[in-house]
């Protein structure tokens, strides 16, 4: 009986656990999305210092910015999308969307290096 009531409160913490962290990270890509915009599309395309500052080669064309390997594979695209809350489209080629979060929070990590150099 006191195995079982071990086991229950194991899994009633395991659970508030997880919940707590779900709307952590819910938070966090909720903020992440709102940075997502077209200014900073642009600031990305027209800034001088965004291939100095990114890990990735950044391809610009009017409307999509494609960030590829060192070997061409383009690992992620951000499109300017009418039809977008904030006008922008973040669109992960790595399959199913796994890495779409790690994606949108390098875009924004990016973003806030470009505006600490330009405030240089």
């Amino acid at each position: 009986m006191k195995i079982v009531i071990i086991i229950l409160l194991i899994l009633i913490l395991l659970f508030g656990y997880l919940a707590v962290s779900g709307k952590k990270q819910r938070k966090e890509y909720e903020e992440n999305i709102k940075l997502l915009t077209v200014e900073n599309f642009k600031l990305i395309r027209d800034s001088p210092y965004a291939d100095e500052l990114s890990k990735y080669k950044i391809w610009r064309e009017e409307n999509k910015l494609r960030f590829t390997t060192e070997d061409g594979y383009t690992l992620f695209l951000l499109l300017l999308k009418k039809d977008e809350p904030n006008g922008v489209k973040l669109r992960g080629l790595d399959g199913y969307g796994i890495r779409d979060k790690e994606f949108l929070k390098y875009t924004c990590n990016l973003v806030s290096k470009i505006i600490e150099k330009n405030n240089d």
